[in-house]
């Protein structure tokens, strides 16, 4: 009695789904360690001028407690990356942290107004702490 082998249509699904599980594994592993690291980002907070600006260019509604909800022209200061698409960033308007979708904001390139970004986020900063 002969086996049949799997057709390369099925092959390929079958790759196809362990590969995005694999990637939501990744994801979901970043969130953890980001959301267990909560209480001490003092290294985020020392490289802050280093760390990536983005606009955001489409509005993000977040669907998760982890997430940042985001309205268009919002800057964003990225503290991480994941392959799979998602930034986890603060928002500069108020400090709100949390993760949403690389493909819904634009890299800020412009180093003076990087600068300016970062000016202004020390001065609402210091507003909040002087209330």
């Amino acid at each position: 009695m002969e086996t049949a082998s799997p057709t390369p249509s099925v092959t390929l699904m079958s790759c196809s789904l362990i590969q995005r599980h694999n990637d939501r594994s990744r994801n979901e592993r970043a969130r953890w360690i980001s959301a267990l690291g909560q209480n001490n980002n003092n290294n985020k907070n020392q490289d802050r001028s280093n760390a990536m600006q983005v606009e955001v260019s489409r509005t993000y509604t977040a669907k998760q407690p982890d997430e940042l909800s985001l309205q268009v022209a919002d800057v964003v200061l990225v503290s991480e990356t994941v392959e799979d698409g998602w930034y986890e960033g603060e928002r500069l308007r108020d400090g709100e942290r949390g993760w949403f979708l690389a493909e819904c904001a634009e890299p800020i390139t412009c180093q003076a107004t990087i600068e300016r970004n970062m000016q202004r986020m020390d001065r609402l900063q210091g507003l909040e702490t002087n209330v």
